[in-house]
């Protein structure tokens, strides 16, 4: 629970993220719902750490808002944009050199695709999805690479009561970091996350 309310503490810290975020889901939702180009609005964060490696470790803490549409009953395709804080180290060598971690700001749009599994008139449904995009942050991640990355992710959780207005979304979810070769430097970040969240239908 303490990384869920860290990575909501420091994401809703950010302002100017938090304001656009909410813009977009207060212009965008209404015109997509109205020409059914989604049926379904999902807010989420998520929080976690990436392996440790020579050049530190890095912690990743985002809040989606993700606009979906049904592609057949039990895969849906959405549009994800994650206001996303990294806390990584400072220099490209770790704390070799007595440098500690800096926060950086950041933001990703990426095309996401779930699986579900189970009825959705039962208590739980499980599901799997994958997500790539870029990610553009205001300083180079990792530190000495590039402000501009990809990221791609995969995970799996739980969708508790499917069936209800605002269901509870439960999960985990792997994501790599990797500028993919855009930097003569690219050494990537790969961290693990929790999920929590929920859903709202739309236009149905």
């Amino acid at each position: 629970m303490l990384i869920f309310l860290r990575s909501a503490k420091l994401v809703l810290s950010n302002t100017m993220y938090f304001r656009a975020l909410a813009l977009t889901l207060l212009l965008v939702a209404p015109i997509a719902a109205s020409g059914q180009l989604i049926d379904e609005v999902s807010v989420y964060v998520t929080g976690g750490k990436g392996i440790t490696t020579w050049h530190g470790q890095a912690d990743l803490h985002t809040l989606n808002l993700e606009l979906g549409r049904a592609w057949s009953p039990r895969t849906d395709v959405a549009i994800v944009i994650s206001p996303t804080n990294v806390w990584q180290p400072q220099s490209w060598f770790g704390y070799s050199q007595g440098h500690g971690n800096e926060a950086v700001r950041a933001i990703s749009a990426s095309v996401l695709v779930r699986r579900r599994f189970g009825s959705e008139t039962g208590k739980v449904q499980w599901y799997a999805d994958v997500a790539t995009g870029p990610l553009v942050a205001e300083k180079r991640v990792p530190a000495a690479t590039s402000r501009f990355n990809f990221i791609t992710q995969g995970g799996f959780g739980t969708i508790i009561g499917p069936s209800r207005r605002f269901p509870l979304y439960l999960g985990y979810r792997f994501a790599h970091i990797s500028n993919g070769g855009y930097s003569e430097r690219n050494p990537g970040l790969n961290i693990s996350s929790l999920i929590v969240g929920t859903r709202m239908r739309v236009g149905r």
